[in-house]
């Protein structure tokens, strides 16, 4: 049944028989059988075909969510009796991160504990969160200060500045009593999520009226735009600097300023485990404060 459900999991995650059974390392007809199974078991229907791949019913999200605090467990007490998997931490980081700063903490990390094999998968912040719940992974770096389960929290680590690359890299000042237009993520990024609000209640202390003129998927893409000329781009601080734009170029906000939260997600046992604090301890200390 274990193996069944896992299989499940697979499957909404890949989309098709053929990308579960890879990732699963079975055939296709195994996943196929051990849909079945499950099916029969249950009594419903879990999976249905759209097109060419297949999706899961109502039944079969119901089934996921009900049993992922359970089989997430199990990865985890299954991982704590392998002396082999000991040093091993399975991560997933926000692809903002790992292509800007978060790549040099994680060499200062590994440098500080040689014992520890990092397991690095880069996703938007709200997937990696997900494969913490799934027990896919140990731990989530991400765009994050959110409310979850008592068996899933949230460490803030810093919040990283968010600056604007001014369009075509031509200076200008931020005055009082304009109206802005930026290029920003796309609204439903964790970063938005969180910066939306903070925005409105900032322009009114500013007097600066900031308003989306497009939206992208890609904070790189973004700074890219802005450097040609499209707009100006509100990106992470961290990401400006990974792209070479110097930072006496970049427009800052006004005091408190506008930032992201960067937080470290995992369950309450994780964090509990030796190697896990110290991987957290040195990643404190690893980060910049404030990235500046």
């Amino acid at each position: 049944m274990i193996e069944n459900i896992e299989t499940l999991a697979a499957l909404s995650e890949t989309g098709t028989m053929t990308k579960a059974g890879t990732r699963l390392r079975i055939t296709q007809s195994a996943v196929s059988k051990r849909i079945d199974a499950l099916e029969s078991a249950l009594g419903r229907k879990l999976v249905e075909p759209v097109g060419r791949r297949v999706r899961l019913t109502a039944a079969g999200i119901q089934l996921l969510e009900k049993t992922a605090p359970f089989m997430a467990a199990l990865k985890e007490a299954v991982a704590d009796e392998s002396p082999v998997q000991a040093s091993r931490l399975v991560i997933g980081i926000s692809e903002s991160i790992l292509s800007s700063w978060g790549s040099r903490v994680l060499a200062g990390v590994a440098q500080a504990v040689p014992q520890l094999e990092l397991v690095i998968n880069a996703h938007r912040s709200p997937v990696a969160i997900d494969h913490v719940r799934s027990g896919e992974y140990m731990l989530a770096l991400c765009a994050d200060r959110g409310e979850y389960s008592a068996d899933v929290k949230s460490e803030p680590l810093v919040d990283e500045p968010m600056v604007l690359v001014p369009s075509g890299l031509e200076p200008f000042q931020l005055r009082r009593d304009i109206t802005l237009p930026v290029i920003t993520i796309e609204p439903h990024a964790a970063t938005w999520v969180h910066l939306e609000p903070r925005i409105r209640a900032l322009s009114v202390k500013w007097n600066i009226r900031i308003e989306t003129e497009q939206t992208l998927q890609s904070f790189a893409g973004i700074a890219q735009m802005a450097r040609c000329g499209f707009g100006h781009g509100l990106v992470p601080l961290g990401i400006a600097r990974a792209l070479g734009i110097p930072d006496p170029g970049l427009i800052r906000f006004p005091e408190p300023g506008l930032s992201r939260p960067i937080a470290l997600v995992g369950r309450s046992t994780t964090f509990a485990r030796p190697i896990v604090r110290s991987f957290h301890r040195i990643l404190r200390k690893t980060i910049p404060p404030n990235l500046s």
